[in-house]
């Protein structure tokens, strides 16, 4: 064959999609044409496109070294090298590909990419804006600028990134799910759900997208749309084990009951200890809980704690190291700034996952001049330096950090007075924030540890965040490690926080709201008793729950597994946790 017909049949393969018969093409050119470059550079695409990363880098090499010029090669293996996580290695020869090209935009957004990989969001951000201020209609540049503002905890900045790619792409797909997934953290229910109804709508075969969707309308509260949608992805990918998950935490018993083969199924093929595993097992513990077979429901839940375990473990030293860190910094009480912010004032409701912080922030949102907020990740984020990297919060990190905090804030109506922020975790941050917020209020749900420990084995969570979760004696670790830290903060910031207990709470829910109103600064309403009023989405586990009346029966329910729980129980620590004695 000719040099022509060699390329036109190893290009036009690799056009289609078709790498394995793009490869092969290539390799024959590169016998018949040793010193032409392009044929090393179409088997390290082809290799690439296979997923064989470390097998392309070769041939892109070769091709470099036949024609040291060849800027398409370089970007090829710096694309490969990204995917491979080696950043200052694919930095080099983007470097040397924009000396000679300043203005080649693929070079540009690699280099971002390359910016990504060493951690370094900033210059990421940096390259991006340059770049799209010599070309403002580039979607793929605004995605990854997005990206970056993301890794900063910038949930506006992500989001108006997002949404100037769709101005200029209305139809992607990408951009309007994760646009929806924002929207939804900020609050913007209605638009949340439309911009996942677009994503389905432009790309009904978009897995992501409906998978956004099916969890929007779960927040929402439209369960049967959900599953409607769960159902149409297992249309799409029978293996999808995530969605199986979703699926089964929606449906009734009956439904679960037509699931069951699925998932049994499912199981077989899912490797051990794997992320797939976790799911479909905790998918046959809903079913078997519905089903009423306990022995079942236990040993499913393990099998799927045990390997979220494996793919999570927990760090014991660091949590120490951590907590040790945070006790330090405060030793004495606290002194708040001198003047409160202007606007809505924080109240901070804490605790461990599944505790009662969803019904207690529902309870406080209800009030007319409350917005409610859900589960806030910017504070965490904004105060990492001096949670994790011994930095001393001075009263000018204070300010600053009261300044981007509230710059971060969603829109709230007219004549907010307050927001409700239910991030469980921050029961870590109470120093922090109280002294950069002196008005705040600081709300702790106080829960028999073995009836919380019940429902987090019991739950799924998603992230890294929670890695102490999936296995009881970790659990018992921080349980302990929290009630220590809670102990303090109680004696360096003395009748600012209210413990509110959840047994009270829910056996006497107009009561306790009344006492909740009041430590709040608020005047009580008449819907403030009554939570099954909730109207907004819910992004967490209690999604269901929460719109439910306040019931009493899952006080006291640990007791049905308490040989399952006895590695928790055991490492309690009985002078943190009185309740457990006897």
């Amino acid at each position: 064959m000719t040099l022509q017909n060699d390329l036109q049949s190893a290009l036009g393969f690799l056009n289609q999609g078709k790498f394995k018969q793009a490869l092969k093409q290539s390799k024959g050119g590169m016998k018949r044409h040793k010193s032409h470059p392009d044929f090393p550079n179409i088997a390290g695409i082809s290799l690439s496109g296979l997923g064989k990363h470390r097998d392309a880098v070769p041939y892109f090499k070769k091709a470099l070294a036949l024609a040291p010029g060849f800027h398409d090669a370089r970007k090829n293996l710096a694309q490969t090298l990204l995917f491979l996580q080696q950043g200052e290695q694919a930095m080099k020869l983007l470097e040397r590909v924009l000396k000679d090209q300043p203005g080649d935009q693929a070079a540009l957004y690699l280099q971002a990419q390359a910016h990504l990989v060493m951690n370094a969001p900033e210059a990421a951000i940096e390259t991006a804006t340059a770049a799209l201020a010599r070309d403002p209609r580039q979607p793929r540049m605004l995605r990854l600028r997005a990206t970056a503002w993301n890794t900063l905890g910038d949930e506006k900045a992500t989001l108006a990134d997002y949404q100037a790619a769709l101005k200029v792409n209305p139809t992607d797909a990408d951009a309007l799910q994760n646009a929806s997934l924002l929207l939804a953290r900020l609050m913007r229910q209605d638009e949340a759900t439309e911009a996942a109804q677009k994503a389905v709508a432009v790309a009904p075969q978009n897995i992501e997208a409906r998978r956004r969707l099916a969890s929007q309308l779960i927040s929402n509260g439209d369960a049967a749309a959900a599953r409607g949608h769960c159902l149409a992805i297992l249309e799409l990918d029978p293996k999808d084990t995530q969605v199986l998950e979703m699926l089964a935490r929606i449906s009734s018993r009956e439904q679960n009951a037509e699931l069951l083969p699925v998932a049994q199924k499912a199981l077989k093929a899912a490797a051990p200890r794997s992320l797939d595993r976790a799911n479909v097992s905790f998918a046959l513990a809903r079913i078997a809980d519905q089903a009423g077979d306990k022995d079942a429901f236990a040993a499913h839940n393990d099998e799927a704690n045990a390997c979220m375990a494996a793919q999570n473990p927990y760090d014991y030293e660091e949590s120490e190291r951590q907590f040790s860190r945070i006790m330090a910094a405060f030793p004495a009480e606290i002194t708040p700034a001198d003047t409160a912010p202007e606007g809505p004032r924080p109240i901070y409701v804490v605790g461990m996952p599944r505790s009662g912080t969803t019904l207690t922030e529902t309870v406080i949102g209800l009030h007319p001049d409350v917005f409610p907020l859900g589960e806030r990740g910017v504070p965490a984020f904004l105060l990492h330096p001096f949670i994790d990297k011994d930095q001393d919060f001075t009263p000018e990190a204070a300010r600053n950090f009261v300044t981007e905090d509230i710059s971060r804030l969603p829109e709230m109506p007219e004549g907010t007075a307050a927001y409700v922020d239910k991030m469980p975790d921050n029961y870590r941050l109470l120093g922090h924030l109280l002294t950069a917020y002196p008005d705040a209020r600081f709300v702790h749900l106080c829960r028999d540890p073995r009836d919380v420990a019940l429902s987090i084995w019991r739950g799924y969570f998603s992230g890294s965040s929670l890695t102490y979760a999936y296995d009881l004696k970790a659990m018992a670790h921080r349980f302990n490690l929290y009630g220590r830290l809670m102990q303090h903060w109680r004696q360096v910031m003395p009748g600012r926080i209210y413990d509110l207990r959840y047994e009270s709470f829910v056996t006497d829910i107009e009561g306790e709201s009344r006492k909740l109103a009041d430590f709040c600064g608020l005047e009580w309403v008449e819907d403030m008793a009554h939570p099954e009023r909730h109207e907004g989405q819910v992004l967490t586990l209690s999604n269901t729950q929460v719109r439910q009346t306040a019931h009493t029966r899952s006080i006291g329910k640990w007791e049905k597994y308490a040989n399952v729980l006895a590695p928790f129980i055991d490492g309690l620590d009985p002078e943190i946790w009185p309740e457990i004695k006897g």
